[in-house]
């Protein structure tokens, strides 16, 4: 298999991994605003109960607590998710410059090695004219 194919082939998980990146990064956001607005709301419900006790208000407002907590729950593990996501991201970009380094290595060899080649028959055919002249 040739390095530009493995090269093409690492660019496709690339671009994959980081398309995962943006979708766990917007999940991130959608639930911080999600608890954004539970913590106004417990808020309201929780001056409401200073105003006006009632048994109604208080399970409002520890249902809302629970289910803040259950959504800083799935965020922080969202989070962890997005920093491996990164991680693999990072590892395939270094992948993909290590593969053109050695693309750029291999072809910088196969020059030399013509420019060699090259060489070595402009100095055969530079004996061969001399050895006419001279013969």
């Amino acid at each position: 298999m040739s390095i530009k194919r493995i090269i093409r082939i690492k660019e496709g998980i690339k671009e994959l991994r980081a398309r995962e990146l943006l979708q766990i990064e917007a999940n991130i956001r959608l639930l911080e605003r999600e608890i954004d607005s539970l913590e106004k709301e417990a808020s309201r419900v929780n001056e409401e109960a200073k105003n006006s006790f009632s048994e109604a208000l208080y399970a409002k407002y520890m249902a809302l607590v629970a289910r803040k907590k259950e959504l800083q729950a799935k965020l922080l593990q969202l989070r962890s998710i997005r920093e491996e996501k990164r991680e693999k991201l990072k590892e395939a970009y270094r992948d993909i410059k290590a593969l053109e380094i050695v693309k750029e290595r291999r072809e910088e060899l196969e020059r030399a090695r013509n420019l060699n080649i090259e060489l070595q028959n402009t100095g055969f055919l530079h004996l061969v004219r001399q050895f006419y002249r001279n013969g």
